[in-house]
């Protein structure tokens, strides 16, 4: 059986940190096929802005959101039980938190590459039919640095090459097509977020970072969202690795 299709339609109940991702959900549909998500961040103050503005726009009822360390374990667990229980299942989970951090590279590892393993593991345990669940799909957002050498920060690349094998390799594990759970992952160059505020000392190099963002250019949020509504609309595309850049989106891999 084929992981299924994840439309507009059928968004109903996600678990989603990092609030970037969730203005992909700033489309024009009507409130009462609004999905209710669950955010997470680890940004209390972020967090509680962003939810305050989707609740107001879509509804309380549709908006719940948990602050979360993707690197502790307890959080994490306790998150995906909490949105379980508020939702009865899931449909959708993504896993988009990241940083740059050459100094701390430890760090970057863990919240890049092990947050990603935690959530994704966490959604596939809610999502098979075993637990009470009926698939969805886990989306992972790595980084156009994990399918290209960045020499200016190795331990953010190695973390997202790592995001990109992790999603490929799950994708085509035979429980995930029985159990309906799909596997994508979106690599996007720069975008304006959080992550381009970077301090001294985080890049090795940040004159060559520099030059490469103006060579390449930086996206808007938007571009990125829509490229992230592509991917999860199309069927039967699990393993799929979609690059978004200025230029456009384009499909990398497939399994």
């Amino acid at each position: 059986m084929k992981p299924r299709s994840t439309g507009r339609n059928t968004l109903r109940r996600l678990a989603v940190p990092l609030s970037e991702v969730f203005k992909v959900l700033h489309l024009k549909p009507s409130v009462d096929i609004m999905p209710q998500v669950c955010l997470s961040d680890v940004n209390p103050h972020i967090l509680e802005s962003t939810c305050t503005e989707l609740r107001e726009k879509y509804g309380q009822d549709k908006v719940h959101y948990q602050v979360c360390d993707v690197r502790d374990d307890a959080q994490v667990e306790d998150l995906f039980s909490k949105a379980k229980s508020s939702f009865s299942k899931l449909d959708l989970v993504v896993n988009n938190a990241g940083v740059v951090d050459e100094q701390d590279w430890l760090k970057c590892i863990d919240i890049n590459l092990n947050g990603v393993i935690r959530g994704s593991l966490q959604g596939i345990k809610h999502m098979k039919k075993e637990n009470g669940g009926s698939g969805g799909t886990i989306v992972n957002v790595a980084s156009l640095a994990g399918v290209v050498p960045v020499s200016y920060s190795p331990a953010y690349a190695a973390s997202k090459h790592g995001v990109v094998g992790y999603t490929r390799s799950w994708a085509g594990h035979p429980d995930m097509k029985t159990n309906d759970i799909r596997f994508l992952c979106l690599c996007p160059a720069f975008a304006k977020t959080e992550i381009l505020k970077t301090k001294e000392g985080q890049l090795l190099g940040q004159k060559m970072a520099e030059e490469f963002m103006k060579k390449t250019g930086v996206m808007s949020v938007d571009q990125v969202t829509q490229a992230f509504t592509d991917l999860i609309e199309t069927p039967d595309n699990s393993g799929s690795v979609m690059s978004v850049t200025l230029q456009g989106s384009k499909l990398l891999f497939q399994v």
